[in-house]
């Protein structure tokens, strides 16, 4: 059964919205308000006690019910729930901008999706390499980071393991969402921008580590614990790693 977010748009038609399509709005715009000049910007809050407020909403850029703003009676449903027509709002610019429509028309909410998910790809700062070695340095580094704080606050921490209980929790729901997440999409788009440096056997792994970023994606963000979720693929502390080489990640749980 495909899981669905329902918008608060009551008795639209366009307000049940596929959850993949959430997680993947979220992780084209790196959490931030889609709106250019928001005070807000991220939209994961985090409080003095580790704990994480989510100040996102799912916004429509054509309206989900004809009545609505920017509302098109000739849409169709699967349009309006598309990641083409959504954007991410903080709930004052949602307001705003579904409060008056003439002044926010689809247009420039168009414009500012294809700017901020510009944007971001630009600040990942994706490019082609010309050699492996290169490109291992630059994903090794990424999860190294990613590995150093599974083994300060992940489950199976020391300090987990302890019991230390929430604070080491909370910590590690902090890392995740500000750190591992977006480190796994800036991974993923470094090698799918430079597949023809990759081996056969590493072109699996990637499809491997996909899947378990999807899962940690849906925990973290969608509220969905699938239990047979990936874990970390081992076989990524090796990928771009040949004969000869220094392996700079080491051999990795996370």
């Amino acid at each position: 059964m495909t899981e669905v977010v329902v918008s608060g748009c009551a008795g639209a038609r366009g307000r049940r919205i596929r959850r993949e399509t959430v997680v993947r709005l979220i992780a084209s715009g790196a959490g931030y308000c889609y709106k250019p000049d928001c005070p807000v910007g991220f939209l994961w809050q985090e409080l003095d006690d580790g704990t994480v407020v989510k100040l996102a909403e799912v916004a429509h850029i054509v309206a989900a019910g004809e009545d609505g703003p920017r509302g098109d009676a000739a849409a169709k449903d699967e349009d309006l729930t598309s990641f083409a027509n959504l954007l991410l709002l903080c709930p004052n610019c949602h307001s705003v901008v579904d409060r008056a429509p003439n002044q926010y028309p689809v247009e420039t909410l168009q414009q500012w999706k294809q700017q901020h998910e510009d944007r971001i790809r630009d600040v990942l700062g994706l490019r082609s390499y010309s050699d492996r070695g290169t490109l291992r340095r630059d994903v090794g580094l990424l999860l190294s980071e990613n590995s150093a704080i599974w083994d300060m606050y992940g489950p199976e921490s020391e300090a987990a393991l302890r019991g230390l209980g929430l604070n080491t929790s909370a910590a590690w729901r902090r890392e995740v969402l500000l750190r591992i997440l977006p480190n796994n999409t800036r991974i993923i788009r470094l090698l799918e921008a430079n597949l023809a440096l990759l081996h056969r056997d590493e072109l699996e792994t990637l499809a491997a580590f996909r899947l378990h970023a999807r899962g940690l994606e849906d925990r973290h963000l969608g509220g969905v614990v699938n239990p047979v979720a990936p874990r970390f693929p081992r076989a990524m502390n090796d990928i771009l790693v040949d004969d000869g080489d220094i392996n700079p990640i080491g051999d990795r749980d996370a």
